[in-house]
């Protein structure tokens, strides 16, 4: 548990951001235009906050479950709190995805600025 996030889901979720990042100062959308770049941005930055934060837990749990002694009752409220953390990341994951496919319309004030100067 713990080598695949450290692994796997954290590179993937700072290559989000990166990329993320690289897209909207590349493209037209722009990074401050429009409110669901922002968004996608302000959620994404949340999510890999959040993982870090987490990570002492996963270890944690992931070197008791290595343990021979290791009852299913142990660490009830840790690992609930991981499922429900997991949880939010799935849908701040389906928000983000939704955003960037229904883009829906909505400059922001630097957005409405640029585009009355052209």
């Amino acid at each position: 548990m713990e080598v695949i996030a450290r692994t796997v889901i954290i590179p993937l979720v700072f290559a989000s951001l990166v990329t993320g990042l690289i897209q909207s100062l590349g493209t037209t959308w722009g990074l401050f235009r429009h409110y669901w770049v922002l968004a996608k941005l302000l959620l994404t930055i949340f999510t890999a906050t959040v993982l870090m934060l987490q990570m002492d837990g996963i270890a944690y749990i992931a070197a008791r479950a290595a343990e021979t002694a290791f009852s299913s009752t142990d660490l009830l409220d840790l690992r609930r709190s991981l499922v429900v953390h997991a949880a939010g990341g799935l849908i701040v994951l389906l928000v983000t995805t939704t955003l960037s496919v229904l883009k829906p319309r909505g400059l922001t004030r630097y957005g409405w600025r640029k585009m009355q100067r052209q």
